[in-house]
Order: structure tokens, then sequence, then C-alpha cells
């Protein structure tokens, strides 16, 4: 009798041993709120769509099953929504944030499908947008891509285990068209070290002719959410024959505050920006490139309170006329968990445009007169009609 209900037992939990050898997780974030933004030229825009601190609205499905020996097949699948509508994100694309596949085990993970880029995996965590600001306190434009702006298809990447607080993060993309290897090609490697309360991070990005629609298939183009931009007036400065990036991070926490120094230097060859904006004598194109430096602070007030703010001084050189024009940004802002899972936020992002302006200006007959200094949040989704524009969000975020 013992024998039978043994022999019971075993048939009953033998699946469950196979069960717990794999496994698929749902998880999420839905956010929603109130942003406003002032300057709009017809009077303040508010809308309901918001982005938290840790994000945009999203939901996705993340797998692993052991293959013996240390061995592990993984793969995740994010899509991202607009909650006032219920549309997809990302231009679309039904699971347009992230979609890989991928083996890992002690000597790293390998992943295949569509990716962040190396450099936003590493000097992306240090930024204050993706702390407490949220994507509209990304650099100008994020144009260094630190806050993940463009998402790259075809990767193949390679994430290094962690080596006495070092690890290392390549990704290669195929540019995907017949007879030209360098369309869209993409590629990244960067670096982190974490030592106790002191971390760094450095890396370089490099995207061949980022905002082309010569190749549907490629790690970057320009429609169905492969490149999402930031800007509105300045879109064009990202149609270039190339996209370079150099950035690094720091951090180092001190008790409940942690303070952060971010750099960033943006490269992009033959930018189309004077051109297609009718600027006189623009040209077949020029370079502009783009330094941003950001000093960042949080501080945990009560375990459930954050507090936190940042200076930005973007420094642009544009080889027309070599103009050179600048962007200083101060974001704040403050999170207060109600709960694990569930918590309110608010940000407020001003920014100061100055130095030479290319912002064009038009007549009435859409030819180009002149140019001035704009200031344009990044994601506000309009252009500010003076130097200055503010920005204020505040909402709730629950997580899955």
């Amino acid at each position: 009798m013992k024998k039978s209900w043994f022999c019971i037992g075993a048939l009953i939990a033998s699946p469950q041993v196979v069960f717990a050898q794999s496994s698929v997780t749902l998880y999420g974030l839905v956010t929603a709120g109130v942003t406003y933004v002032n300057n709009t030229g017809k009077g303040p825009l508010y809308e309901t769509e918001t982005c938290a601190p840790p994000g945009c609205n999203r939901w996705g499905l993340k797998g692993r099953e052991d293959l013996g020996g240390g061995n592990a097949a993984i793969f995740t699948l994010e899509n991202g929504f607009n909650i006032q509508n219920g549309r997809l994100g990302q231009g679309g694309t039904e699971f347009g944030r992230q979609a890989f596949v991928g083996l890992t085990n002690n000597y790293g993970t390998i992943t295949l499908g569509r990716q962040y880029d190396s450099l936003s995996d590493t000097v992306g965590m240090f930024p204050s947008s993706n702390n407490f600001a949220t994507g509209y306190g990304s650099h100008f434009g994020d144009l260094d891509n630190l806050n993940q702006s463009i998402r790259i298809n075809n990767v193949i990447k390679y994430v290094s285990p962690v080596w006495n607080g070092l690890q290392v993060d390549g990704m290669f993309s195929l540019g995907g068209q017949a007879g030209d290897f360098s369309t869209n090609r993409v590629w990244a490697l960067a670096g982190s070290y974490t030592a106790g309360p002191f971390a760094f991070a450095a890396g370089y990005l490099d995207i061949n002719t980022p905002a082309t629609n010569a190749n549907g298939t490629g790690g970057v183009y320009a429609s169905n959410g492969n490149y999402v931009g930031s800007l509105s007036n300045y879109v064009a400065l990202q149609d270039a024959n190339a996209m370079k990036v150099l950035s690094a991070g720091a951090s180092y926490s001190i008790g409940n505050a942690n303070v952060g120094l971010v750099y960033s230097h943006t490269l992009l060859k033959n930018s189309q920006y004077f051109v297609a904006n009718g600027f006189a004598n623009a040209g077949s194109g020029s370079d502009f490139k783009l330094d941003s430096y950001e000093v960042t602070a949080t501080y945990h007030v009560t375990p459930a309170l954050l507090v936190g703010g940042a200076y930005i001084y973007n420094a642009g050189k544009a080889d027309y006329e070599g103009l050179k024009p600048t962007f200083q940004q101060i974001n704040l802002g403050t999170n207060y968990s109600l709960s694990k899972r569930t918590s309110l936020f608010a940000v407020a992002v001003f920014q100061k445009a100055g130095g030479d302006g290319i912002a064009p200006v038009f007549n009435s007959a859409g030819a180009n007169v002149g140019r001035t200094a704009i200031a344009e949040i990044a994601g506000a989704g309009v252009d500010s009609s003076s130097a200055k524009q503010v920005l204020v969000s505040v909402g709730i975020t629950h997580a899955f």
C-alpha cells in the first residue's frame, strides 16, 4: 500500500519537475496622467498621454527554459501601447519595444532580434531621463539615444557575465539589403563597472544612414516605428549619412543620496537638416555635432519618497556657417510609492535655447527667410514658439 501511494505521488510530482525547468512571465507597466506644455504658439497644450519615470506603457512576455549543463534558452516579446486610445506604439508594430530570443550560460548571453543598443543598455542607466525625469528630460532630442528613441532590428548581441564588477556589452545589426552591406548597419560596444557605491559605464554607438527609408529590413529605418525620434522642428538633424555617439556616465551613492555625471558626443555625418529646411547655400548637407553634459542627483527623503534634480547643457556645432546653438535644460522630479507596484509621480522640465539659432523661419509662401532659436523638449510633440519651453507632467504608474 505504501508503495502504491509512493508511485501515485511520483506520477503527480513528475510533471511539476518538468514544468519547473521552464517558465514564462507576463509583466508590464501601465501609466496615465496629465501633461502641460507651454509656448506652443496657440496657447498651452494639455494631453493625457504621458510616460512615467520607469518608462512608457508596455506589456511583455519573458521566457526561460533550462537546457542542462548550465545552459538556458530565453526570449522576450515586449509591446508598447497608448493607454488613451489603445493603439500600438512604435509605429504600430506588435512587439515594437523588444523581440528577441537567445541562449545564456556562465560564459554570457547571446540574443538575436529587435533590441536596444549596447550604449543605452549601459550608459543609459545614468541620465535623469531614465531615473526620475521621464523621457521628456532627455538630452536635446535624444540625439545620443541614451533614452532609447531608436530601437534596432536584426541585432546579434553578446553580454558577458560580471567579472569582479566589470561587464562587457556588444552588438551588431546586419544591414539586410542585397548588394549593400553598409546601409542601415549598426554596431555598438560598451562596458560597465560597479564597486560598492560607485558605478561607471562608457561606450560607442555607430549607426549608418539612421533615418533612411531605403531598406525596410535593416537595423534602422524611418518608418514602422524602427526610427521613432524625439524631435519635431529639428527631426531632420538625424537624416544623415551616419550617426556616431561616444558617451560615458558615472554615479556615486552616499547614504540616501546619489549623484551622477553624464557626457555624450554625437556626430551626425552629412546631416540633411539645413537642406531639408531650405537654408541658402546648404549644398548637399553638412556635419552636425552635439556635446551634452549632465549633472544629476536624487535623494530618498523616505523609503517611499524620491526627489531628483538635474542640469543639462547641450552645445551644438554645425559645419553650415559655423553655427553654434545651445540648449540648457533643468529637470525636476519626484516619485512617491503607494506600494511595491503603484506610485505617483510629478516631473517638470524647463528648456532654454540660445547661441546661434538653427530653427528655420518661413514666410507666408513657405520660403525660408532666416533662422531663430527655438526650444523643443524631447517627446513633447510640439515646438515652442520662443526660445523657452516648460513641460509639467503628473500621473500614476502601476507595474505588474
